[in-house]
């Protein structure tokens, strides 16, 4: 007995000492704080949508503003037939083996897209034990809820948090599900999405749709575009540019030839291209549905088809730093279309195309600029460091008369590291970056009146920063 209860005042004594170091560790620790509060997901019906009629297919969507990312998430009333196509060097997906394995039977009951990179990849998962918990007999091998899902890269580089879509966000965007309805631009998935890096002028995309129906046959097409090219509209211009010259952003041609003349001079539209040997920040994720019905074999060729013909509407396309997947379903509804496979495959093409140009966001517009002079006490109240995130901090200080900004930690489309970039006052608290993109920088007051932040783009892609205290 003695010997028992030596042991227990040894376990106990060693338990109370290891406690006392963690908690003198972490006093000790300079960088210890409070946990982040959970993001909220935030479920709308507001806003552009694709309203259509294919009753089979229902679409939900969340978003975590305080990313911002996104889930979205397609649903089947009834489990469908799937097929899979990828292509680039840098795919995220889950769940797609089973779909290369030629069976001839419906077994998918949903496909989920996401941002958050590998970590988005959480969404399917959660989608497929959500549904397993209103089905009757769901550990019947028949009844196991399939859920292939892929996912897009939106972290670093657009935003330095790493808030990711989960399980609530997936259940939320599954309770959201309804027929019809599919919000385009910068939702769900695409809440973050970019695309144009090739040509060194990223710009906002999002997620697109498309509906088209030719007697019986329905066709409907469903992208998240965030690709290394550029989305090419369908008179081979440039949908979207930094700088465009009287509304036009020129010819996609022109600027794929000027960009190939500048590399004798070994000059790369992205900084991080061809330095990569794992995944990318690229990707287009994709899903083509119809309800007719396609043999296995049909559906693949379905699959590989349309994802080749978006090359017309994005490029270059299917880099080795893009990821990209297309997932073909049919809800096998119409048995005897009298349709061919071919033309099933031009008609899902042109939607395709559809959806990849419906993808680009409304853009706000910015404040008009009003170029004012920055007095010696105003430069003062910004001048501060700024904290994105834990080790990515940004510095404002006076510069001759005006201010300038560099950030340490971490490269993003906005900021290269240890760079100092000039900041043009072009309004109340509102500055502009002297970059090629030129972005916005909005200096954030508190309640009382005092400098409080910063935020980088402000509108629908905030890049938000809190001011450090001094020293």
């Amino acid at each position: 007995m003695r010997i028992k209860v030596n042991i227990i005042a040894v376990l106990l004594a060693a338990a109370l000492t290891a406690n006392a170091q963690l908690t003198a560790a972490a006093r000790a620790e300079p960088d210890a704080r409070p946990a982040e509060p959970l993001p909220v997901p935030r479920v709308s019906f507001e806003g552009r949508a694709l309203n259509f009629d294919f009753p089979a297919v229902q679409v939900g969507v969340a978003e975590y503003e305080a990313g911002p990312t996104g889930a979205t998430v397609l649903l089947f009333r009834k489990p469908v037939m799937a097929a899979v196509d990828v292509r680039g060097g840098a795919p995220g997906t889950v769940n797609t083996d089973a779909l290369r394995l030629a069976y001839d039977e419906p077994f998918v009951h949903a496909i989920t897209l996401a941002g958050g990179s590998s970590y988005g990849l959480e969404v399917a998962t959660a989608v497929a034990n959500a549904l397993k918990e209103k089905m009757f007999a769901p550990g019947d091998w028949h009844n196991i809820a399939v859920v292939p899902g892929a996912i897009i890269f939106d972290l670093g580089g657009r935003r330095f948090n790493a808030i990711t879509p989960d399980e609530r966000l997936a259940r939320a965007a599954l309770d959201a599900a309804r027929s019809g309805w599919f919000p385009i631009g910068a939702r769900g998935a695409g809440r973050f999405a970019m695309q144009g890096g090739y040509l060194g002028d990223r710009q906002h995309s999002g997620q697109g749709a498309a509906f088209r129906q030719v007697g019986d046959v329905k066709v409907l097409v469903v992208t998240v575009v965030n690709a290394f090219g550029s989305i090419v509209d369908r008179n081979g211009r440039i949908l979207r540019c930094s700088h465009p010259v009287q509304g036009e952003c020129g010819a996609i041609a022109e600027a794929l030839a000027s960009h190939l003349a500048a590399l004798s001079e070994a000059k790369l539209g992205d900084a991080d291209a061809g330095r990569h040997s794992g995944p990318t920040a690229n990707t287009t994720i994709s899903v083509v549905v119809t309800n007719q019905a396609l043999p296995y074999w049909a559906l693949q060729r379905l699959a590989v088809q349309v994802h080749n013909s978006m090359a017309r509407a994005i490029q270059p396309f299917g880099t080795e730093v893009d990821g990209d997947t297309l997932f073909a379903v049919t809800t096998g509804e119409i048995k005897n279309a009298k349709s061919a496979t071919a033309d099933l495959g031009t008609l899902a093409s042109e939607v395709a195309w559809d959806a990849i140009l419906a993808s680009a966001p409304e853009l706000s517009a910015a404040a008009a600029r009003v170029d004012t002079a920055v007095t010696a006490t105003s430069s003062n109240a910004y001048v501060g460091r700024y904290e994105f995130a834990r080790g990515v901090i940004a510095e404002v200080r006076r510069a001759g008369a005006g201010l300038e900004i560099a950030i340490t930690g971490q490269d993003s489309v906005y900021l290269a590291v240890d760079r100092w970039v000039s900041l043009t006052a072009v309004g109340m608290d509102e500055f502009e970056l002297g970059t090629p993109r030129a972005d916005r920088v909005h200096l954030d007051r508190d309640a009382r009146g005092r400098i409080a932040g910063l935020t980088i783009n402000p509108g629908p892609w905030p890049v938000r920063a809190r001011r450090l205290p001094p020293g």
